[in-house]
This record gives structure tokens, sequence and C-alpha cells, in this order.
């Protein structure tokens, strides 16, 4: 797989430098006056020229020794570099630095098969400039400052080198490249820094061509890329310019307080920039010299102002590429989204919330039996059987509380004990009433009608309550979404800013990267132009962003278009583990339908489900039960559910279902495949199990009740470590209850196979042995096996 990588390039640019320096030795004049090599040839002279302490003139040699490396054939820089060198009088020189490039030619020529990395090539110049130094100084005369500024000159090529080796890649694919690192930026800064320090001594009449050009770079950076850009272009130009002047501490003010200001200008335009440009100027002059002496000649910054508003657009649009922010505007607007994303979302975590009370406020308020509803029962009851009798007068105006008393002891008999016998009717009812039996029976009717109606009542109260749990739920959903995004999610604008980098050196042209980190893992949606179905995001992009951001990633959602639109897909971070389910199930007496159902599939944020649900009974009853709560699940988990909140709603669903009820086990394991942590989630549901790769073996048991059959579910919750090569062993009551309860446990002890599906198998044949080879009720095993992709299973 091809490797990438935004801040190191182990020699990948060994290839474009060859492309433009790589001539036979017919070919070096038929290109010699190609733009590329003229270009290099007449860098090569201005960095012979560039020189340090009065004396030294390392960056010549430093750049003949990294084209050479490149390209042997890159030998004839080194007149160009010697014709710098002598240009500037230094002829005294000349021997030194020729029998040093002499050094580093040969060392690259005999060990041509190496690919170099920026630290060999600096060693190899470094030691080729002291080898030569030192025997120029042996031959004239040995001295220790001659010395000391021999081994600051190699130190010096040494780090050049590096400079080069940012720099001179960017200049070669100048025409597709858009994007920097801060690292190329910065050395670019420096590589033309140099070159400009190349034209020192050079004139325009009495104006120096080093301090138009050097007004020049900084004036082009501050205008596009800002006040900081235009700071910090100046000052690298005024240290690199100015670093043989007594006056190099006030130039270098100078130029980065001009680009400073000009970079404060750059949205009135060209011309404030130049305002502020040449205000920096007659400030900082006149506060450290008065008027007695400039520093930067006003007619060199006028000269320099007139190139700067007469570049072509292209070339301001070119450098803007470089020096503008990728993603500071873009950051800005995902912040103010994500604050109103936030906002809203808690909005309608409130809104629920108060409808969730609201709710529950109502089916509070549940009515019971009282005074009230006990005098209406006994007036209805006298009412229809004894006002046409001859004996109401009697019974209810001369005995009337004796009467009242009967009728409402009856009404407290069948609400205790369900019925009203004839031996159980209060005496005073029959000595009393002529229509005893008559009476007793609407006794009867009139209690079933109310108790008819209170059941609906009541049903009714605790739809409301479940309506309101619902509520309170999506409340709480809206509510952990809303603080995830406000504190867990952080979008990362220097990998994307290194994104673009790397992408633009592999020549993929992308259009949006965004960059998200939620509890120390990455997720990054990337839009680019389509690919046209030829699947390019797992040839090349996800290896080159795995190399970028350090870590193994893989593809989690893909839309490649073959048309028109854009190819959009989202990479996450490699699980550290994954899981290897095996399934054995039958039916009871081997018919078709099996009553336990079950699921196993990947979730968000890395979590692996495993769930086994159990119908009541057997046949095509129990397997839609199973079913009903299996789908559910998968429904609910799938949409980012919280378990306890997913299976809270499943069991008010069931329970809601009044006209037929539906009970069912639930059995779920939540693996997080980062970390191996595990939690076992058990409603009514036959023990589980974990196998550790060493052969022990721990049960988990549970004594709740299944699903649907109470309001409020009893969750059990219990959490484990899982480690590479463990398992997790699940199963239904048909398997478990085969025979004495450590038959499992003794059976998983006893089996040393490491395959989850041959487990699986041997432990569904074992039970069906138990039962004497008859299927006597709904089997099914799962057994999950945890696994290293980065280790043998």
């Amino acid at each position: 797989m091809e490797k990438y990588n935004a801040f190191s390039y182990d020699g990948q640019y060994a290839d474009p430098t060859d492309s433009v320096f790589k001539y036979g030795n017919s070919d070096i004049l038929k290109n010699f006056y190609s733009k590329d090599v003229v270009i290099f040839i007449i860098g090569a002279f201005l960095l012979g020229r560039a020189h340090i302490l009065g004396g030294l003139a390392p960056f010549g040699i430093a750049l003949f020794g990294f084209l050479v490396s490149q390209n042997r054939k890159n030998v004839y820089l080194s007149v160009s570099v010697l014709g710098g060198i002598a240009s500037t009088g230094m002829d005294f020189n000349m021997g030194k630095y020729m029998f040093g490039m002499i050094i580093a030619y040969s060392v690259f020529y005999y060990m041509k098969k190496i690919n170099y990395k920026p630290h060999v090539i600096g060693i190899i110049s470094s030691v080729s400039i002291l080898i030569s130094g030192s025997i120029y100084i042996y031959l004239n005369g040995l001295y220790l400052y001659d010395l000391l500024m021999l081994l600051f000159e190699a130190l010096v090529v040494f780090v050049f080198t590096y400079i080069l080796y940012y720099s001179v890649p960017v200049f070669l694919k100048r025409s597709n490249r858009s994007v920097l690192s801060n690292e190329e930026v910065v050395c670019m800064g420096i590589f033309v820094s140099i070159v400009i320090s190349g034209l020192s001594d050079l004139f325009i009449g009495s104006y120096q061509i080093k301090n138009m050009f050097g007004i020049l770079i900084v004036i082009l950076f501050a205008y596009n890329g800002g006040a900081s850009i235009g700071a910090s272009t100046g000052i690298t130009i005024g240290i690199i310019t100015s670093m043989s002047s007594i006056d190099a501490p006030y130039i270098v003010g100078i130029y980065g307080f001009c680009g400073l200001l000009s970079g404060i200008f750059k949205d009135l335009g060209k011309w404030a920039s130049i305002v502020g440009m040449l205000l920096g100027n007659i400030i900082l002059t006149f506060y450290v010299n008065g008027t007695t002496e400039v520093f930067i000649q006003h007619e060199e910054m006028i000269i320099a102002f007139i190139m700067f508003l007469f570049m072509p657009k292209s070339v301001l649009d070119y450098t803007k590429n470089f020096v503008g922010s990728n993603t500071t505007e873009d950051g800005l607007y995902s912040e103010k989204i994500k604050n109103i994303g936030v906002k809203k979302l808690k909005e309608y975590s409130s809104a629920f919330l108060d409808l969730a009370s609201t709710y529950k406020n109502i089916a509070d308020k549940e009515r019971k039996i009282d005074n009230e509803e006990v005098s209406r029962m006994v007036d209805e009851v006298a009412g229809k059987v004894c006002s046409d009798c001859g004996m109401c007068r009697s019974c209810w105006q001369n005995n009337f509380y004796s009467m009242y008393n009967g009728v409402v002891e009856s009404i407290s008999l069948l609400e205790t004990e369900g019925a009203l016998k004839n031996s159980k009717v209060p005496k005073i009812l029959k000595k009393r009433c002529i229509k005893v039996d008559l009476l007793t029976q609407s006794i009867r009717d009139r209690f079933e009608i109310w108790k008819l109606n209170y059941h609906w009542e009541k049903k009714i109260l605790e739809n409301r309550r479940l309506v309101g749990e619902q509520f309170e739920g999506i409340s709480e959903i809206f509510n952990n979404l809303a603080e995830d995004m406000n504190n867990n999610v952080n979008f990362l604008t220097h990998v994307e800013d290194a994104l673009y980098v790397a992408f633009d050196k592999a020549q993929i042209q992308v259009d949006k990267i965004n960059v998200l980190e939620k509890e120390n893992k990455f997720e990054i949606e990337i839009q680019k132009r389509t690919c046209y179905g030829r699947g390019q995001c797992e040839e090349k992009i996800i290896g080159l962003v795995s190399d970028v951001v350090g870590k193994d990633l893989v593809c989690k959602k893909r839309m490649c278009s073959v048309g028109d639109d854009k190819c959009v897909f989202v990479l996450e971070e490699a699980h550290k583990y994954r899981i290897a389910t095996g399934v054995a199930r039958v039916a009871k007496d081997n018919r078709w339908i099996c009553g336990d159902n079950y699921s196993f599939l990947d979730l968000e944020e890395g979590k692996h489900m495993i769930a086994l649900s159990d119908g009541m009974g057997s046949g095509e009853k129990a397997n839609k039960e199973s079913k009903v709560t299996i789908n559910i699940l998968e429904q609910l988990m799938g949409a980012g559910f919280e378990k306890d909140l997913a299976i809270k709603t499943i069991n008010s669903i069931l329970v809601l279902k009044s006209s037929d009820e539906i009970f069912s086990t639930m059995d779920l394991s939540m693996v997080d495949l980062y970390t191996g942590k595990v939690e076992f989630v058990k409603i009514g549901a036959a023990s589980s199990y974990i196998k550790r790769k060493n052969g022990d073996v721990e049960p988990i048991k549970s004594t709740s009740l299944p699903i649907g059959i109470l309001n409020n579910v009893d969750i059990e919750t219990f959490g484990y470590k899982l480690d590479e090569g463990d398992f997790v062993i699940m199963m239904s009551d048909g398997i478990s209850d085969a025979d004495k309860e450590e038959w499992v446990l003794d059976f998983l002890k006893n089996n040393k196979s490491r395959n989850p599906q041959d487990i699986a198998d041997k432990l569904l044949d074992e039970a069906i042995v138990k039962y004497d080879n008859e299927v006597k009720d709904d089997m099914t095993v799962l057994v999950s096996k945890m696994w290293s992709p980065n280790q043998c299973a």
C-alpha cells in the first residue's frame, strides 16, 4: 500500500525532483533553456552569492548536495554555485567549496541506490564541507576562530538541507500544489529570503534590488495571509537579508512591523496594504532614528509597490492558496452551527420533559373505590330491585342503615373474595329482603360493571404513564445528544489542515474534510469529486488518511457516485477487537418454526450487540413474541438509543398490546470493540457464560421476569472485561433445562475447541442427547469469540 505522511516525506520527493532534472548527457544542453532548469540555475547562483558573517557561503553547497542526491546529473549546478560565490569577490574560498562539492558528489555517485532521507543528505554535505574546509585551514594556517567558523558553517549546511527538503518539492510541483503544511510555508519563506539575500550588492542606480524584492514578498504574503503571516514573513526576510548588517535588529523590527500593518489593512484592498506598510516604515524609522537616517529607502518601497499593483490576479490567487487558512472560517461556522444545534436539542428535551410530566401527573390521579362510589352502587341496586317492591318502605325507610350496611358488606365480599355465595350473603339481607336472590344478583352485576370500568380506566392510566415515560426517554435522548455535541465532540482543524496538505501532495482533489474526535476516537468525513465507481477511497485514501492521523482506519460508510455528484465516505478508527459468532438452534419436535430469535450487529461508537429472545411456549406464537422483541431492539439500538431506554420502550410496547399478550425473555450483551468491556442485560433469560482463553468458565445468572408482563421492567446488568480469545455463550432455557443446573458449565470446561461454531453445534447436540434424542423445547445457542485482527485468532 502506498504510504503518505503530511509531516515527513521519507524520500517521496525524489521522483518529482528527478522528473525535472533527470536528463542524459545529450539532453542537458537540449533542456538547458527549460523553465525549471533556468529557475534552479538562477537560484543556485543567488544562493552561492548569499553569505553570512562576512565570508561564509553554505547555502549553495547545501542546494548542490540536495539536488545531486536526487539526480547525479545535476552536477552542472556546481558551476552556477561557484559562479555565485565568485561574483561576491570571495575568490579565496573557491577551492574550499569546489573541493567540498567534489567530495559530496563522489559520495552520492557511489551510493546511488540509497533512498536518501534529509538527515543523511545533510550529514554528507556537512561532512564534505568539514573535510574540504579542514584541508583549507591546514594549508593556510590553523586558527581556532577559523575552526569554529567551519563548524558553524557545516551546521548551517545541515539545517538548510532540511529547509530545501521541504521547499524544493513545492517549487517542482508548483503547478499542482494549492495547499501547504506549516513546515512547507516556513521553509519556503526562509528559502525565498535567502535567495533574496543573494541579491545583496546588486543595485539599480542607488537602490538595492534585495530590498525591493524583500518588500514585495512581505506585502504579497501580508495581503494574502493577514497580519500574522505578514509579520512572520517580515521578520524572516529581515533576519536573513540583514544578517551581515550592524543595523540588523532595527531592520528586522521594521520589516516585521510593516508586514503586521500591511496585513491588518488587507481587507481594505491593495492600496490600504501599501499604506499600512509605508506607515510602518515611517513610524519605526522615526521612532528609532529620528529623521537622520532611513533604513529602507522610500524609493525602493515605491518600486516594490508598483510591482505589487501590477501583479496579475492569478499570481495573487495562487499565493493565497498557500498562505490562506483552509479551515478557520469553516471552524467558526461549524462552532456556530454546533451551538445552534445544542440549543435546539435542549429546547426539544425540555419540551418533551414537560409533556412527560403532564402525562405522569394525569396518571398519578388514579381513582380508587371510595364511599361516594359505594353509595352510587347501593342506590343503583336499590333503585333497580327495591323501587317496585312492597317492602321498600319498611326496608329502606325504617331500616335504612341495616340494609345499607348489608349491601356494602356484599360489595366488600365481592372485592375481597371475588364472589358472593348464597351462604355468605349478610344475615340482614336474608332476614328482611323478600327478593334476596334478585338483590344479590343485582349486586353481582353492578360490581362486575364497576370492575370492568375500573379495569379500562386503569388501563388508560397505565398507558398514559407509559406514554409519559416514553416522552421522558425521548427528552433524555435529546439531552444526551446535546451534551455529546457540546462536550465530547471536537472538530480537529489541525488534522483537517494536515489532510488537505496530504491530499494535495497525492494529487487527489477533495472538496470538504470534517474531522471529529469523540471520546478520543476519530471520525473523518471526506467529500471529493466522483471517482466514477472506481473505489478510490479503499485503494488510496484510507491508507493516506491513516498515515496522517497515525491510526488504522476503516471505511464506515461510503457513497461512491458514478455520475456527476460527489463521492462521500466516512472513515472511523479501526476496532481493536472483533467478534465472530457461531449459531446453532432447533425448533421443538423438529418443527419448521422456532420460538427463539436472535441478532448480532455492529452499532455506533464501536459497540457490538448480541441479543437472544425466547418467546413464551413454542411454535408460531412464541416466534412472533421473540421476533417482535428482537426487531424493535434492532431498530432502537441502531437509532442510537441507550440499552436501558430501549428495553423499557420494548416493555412498554409489549404491555400496550393488551389485546394479545406478548411475553418474551431478553438476553443482551453489549461489547465495546475498542476496550473489550462487555455488559450483560438479562430479563427472564437463562444463564450465560464467559469462557476465558485459559479454560476458566464464569456463569452469569438472572432472576428477573420476562418483558411484557410488568409495567416496570427489572433490568439486571452485569459488567465484565473480555480479552482476545475469550468466548461469550448465550442460550435459551431449552438448552440449560436439558439436565441439572451445572451441566452446561461442565461441558464448557471440558470442551477444548477454539471455533465458536463448533462449540455451538456440540453444545446443542449434547442438549439433545440429554433429552434422550428428543427435541422437547426450542433450543438456541449463540457462541461469540473475541479476537484481534493483529493477533492470530
